[in-house]
């Protein structure tokens, strides 16, 4: 036991000491004489009774105070109390003897000592006995071993000391008030939590540390109290200075006879609130985030319902995000076979753990669309998927232009090819007349010479008009053409290219007829309609057989104008018409008299054309000949 512990028990039993002592004071008693202590016998006593003259020297002893000695009576009597009872060489400090003979009064007090390592206490009791003349001849002593009474009030001190540093050095603050709110116990953490000494807490109520404005009426949280018997809640305490501190407390009560007891126990929350604000407003974000991301985000469980699904729902499918919630994708009617791929791709993100992609296509609104999917588990806190986050991006534009772009490459490849092949043909007959006409020229005739002549004058034309071809298409794809739309009249640019292949024309025989309805007049880039034209005039003469006919016609009507050249020569199947246009198929053939093309004539005259919002077309019957027709607009 600590010295402050028995100085406080020790109080406490002086306390109960001196309220019995009070007591007997109100009981007359006569001082013990000789005579009445000749007439009764000390060892009828309860407790242990001995007898001392006024030098501490040992009268007589009851047959209990000799317990515990090991001693016969006869060797007691005369010999000093303190050194046979105590082992000292001096009287007690406890005693009063003196005091009691001044007086010639009783005396109490409470005796502690060692017996065998151990602690013992006892309560006396000195009682002075009177000779015939009044004078103090001898005490009697009587002795009660109250150790385990003491030493049950010091584990009681001891376990109220332990309960009282647990309430002093526990994390939370802890107060005691009655019913009216009165503070009447608390810790010395309330103090340094609020800021306030124990002597200006000790006046305070409830009502004074708690925020009025966040906070529950006292009386209305009393009621409830009392029906429960306990309440948690949270609110503000209001510090010294007036900063309200955000708490969380715990509150029971205790009964004591008609009275009740509120012990309440108040933890700080600051920095719980401060991370739940911060927390909140994260939260927010990444909700705004995800509410106004365009891409579509869904949360699926273990059975594939869907349990979150953003706005983009509205936006990419027409479908409300609630209408999602619980179902399945085969509750929402999607097709089935992309369900079961759906689900599919769901379990092994489940199995394996690990997020994967997947691209898949959806028809929404007749319209082919392509998502990239991608699937992201979610763990609990053992480590098991138990929900999984799927988010379907849009990339419809990106997969149309990796199409485009992977078709542009491959009728690129397919373009060289062609145009390197049609390059080199015209040089194969060219070559080697030249080579021939070089070496023996002299040896020649005029007619082989000028067959000759012939010959690589048209591979030599050929090759010409190839290149100026691929140049003239090569300048439209660099945009090295600039577009220079005006009002052109499209009689003249057919007069002059009527004027141009004159020769070829009546070469073959061709009749040649230009008729005009309506007006000549259109609004587009002269000099790339020039080309469309010459194009479509010199394909007419070199499919038309010789002594055939070639019709032009130009027409306007309230919103554009129409050129077709008709001719009546070999004609398209349907099959080669569907090839004309494009440059990955490069569709060319040999004219009626062997003429050569180069295939990309066409394909420029599209380019061009198109890029007059324009439109150019075919009808075609195979031997009876073709019509092209080329829309321009008025204005």
């Amino acid at each position: 036991m600590n010295t402050e512990s028995h100085h406080l028990l020790k109080k406490r039993i002086q306390e109960l000491e001196t309220e019995a002592e009070r007591l007997r004071g109100l009981i007359p008693q006569e001082f013990i004489t000789e005579e009445f202590l000749d007439r009764i016998s000390i060892n009828d006593a309860n407790d242990s009774v001995s007898v001392i003259d006024t030098n501490y020297t040992l009268v007589e002893v009851n047959d209990k105070r000799l317990q515990g000695t090991n001693m016969q009576r006869n060797e007691l009597i005369g010999k000093k109390c303190y050194n046979v009872f105590y082992d000292i060489n001096k009287p007690c400090e406890e005693c009063t003897i003196e005091k009691v003979i001044e007086s010639n009064a009783p005396d109490h007090f409470l005796k502690s000592y060692m017996e065998n390592s151990k602690i013992k206490f006892e309560e006396k009791y000195i009682s002075p006995v009177l000779n015939k003349n009044g004078a103090v001849e001898r005490i009697i002593v009587q002795s009660k071993d109250i150790s385990s009474y003491y030493h049950l009030v010091d584990r009681v001190g001891q376990r109220e000391e332990f309960y009282k540093n647990t309430f002093e050095s526990a994390g939370d603050a802890f107060l005691v008030h009655d019913e009216k709110g009165q503070l009447i116990e608390f810790s010395s953490r309330l103090c340094k939590m609020l800021g306030y000494s124990e002597k200006e807490l000790a006046q305070l109520n409830v009502n004074d540390i708690d925020d009025p404005i966040d906070s529950e009426d006292f009386t209305v949280r009393k009621n409830e109290m009392d029906i429960s018997g306990t309440a948690i809640f949270e609110t503000n305490l209001v510090r010294k200075c007036g900063k309200r501190i955000p708490v969380e407390v715990s509150a029971n009560i205790n009964r004591f006879a008609n009275t009740k007891i509120y012990f309440v126990a108040i933890r700080n929350i600051e920095k719980r609130k401060i991370a739940e604000h911060k927390l909140s407003e994260s939260e927010e974000r990444f909700r705004t985030l995800v509410e106004n991301a365009p891409d579509l985000i869904m949360r699926f469980d273990r059975d594939h319902k869907h349990i979150f699904v953003n706005s983009a729902s509205n936006t990419v499918l027409n479908i409300k995000p609630e209408a999602f919630i619980g179902k399945t994708h085969f509750d929402m009617g999607f097709p089935t076979d992309m369900c079961e791929f759906w689900e599919q791709e769901m379990n092994l993100a489940f199995e394996s753990k690990q997020q994967h992609c997947v691209d898949f296509t959806l028809t929404l609104d007749d319209e082919i669309r392509y998502f990239e999917w991608q699937l992201i588990p979610e763990f609990n806190a053992e480590g098991e998927s138990e929900t999984l986050m799927a988010i379907a991006r849009d990339i419809s534009v990106r997969k149309r232009t990796e199409i485009a772009l992977n078709d542009a490459i491959k009728t690129k490849d397919k373009f060289f090819s062609i145009i390197a092949h049609d390059l080199k043909n015209p040089f194969n007959a060219l070559l080697p007349i030249a080579k021939n006409l070089y070496l023996h020229c002299n040896e020649m005739s005029k007619a082989q010479i000028a067959e000759s002549s012939e010959i690589i004058h048209s591979s030599a034309s050929q090759e010409f008009k190839l290149l100026n071809n691929l140049l003239e298409w090569g300048r439209s794809q660099m945009g090295k053409i600039s577009l220079n739309p005006k009002q052109i009249d499209l009689q003249k640019i057919v007069t002059s290219n009527i004027l141009l292949h004159k020769v070829k024309a009546d070469k073959k025989n061709i009749a040649v007829s230009v008729d005009i309805i309506n007006g000549s007049m259109a609004f587009a880039d002269e000099y790339m309609i020039d080309t469309v034209i010459r194009n479509l005039y010199s394909n007419a003469l070199k499919f038309s057989r010789p002594g055939g006919e070639v019709k032009i016609k130009i027409r306007n009507n309230q919103s554009k104008a129409i050129l077709s050249i008709e001719d009546n020569g070999i004609g398209i199947s349907a099959e080669n018409q569907k090839r004309l246009f494009r440059i990955d198929t490069n569709y060319t053939r040999m004219g009626t008299e062997e003429e050569s093309g180069t295939g990309l004539g066409l394909i420029l005259c599209k380019e061009f054309v198109d890029q007059n919002n324009g439109k150019i077309y075919v009808e075609s019957t195979v031997e009876k000949g073709s019509v092209f027709f080329v829309e321009l607009p008025l204005q």
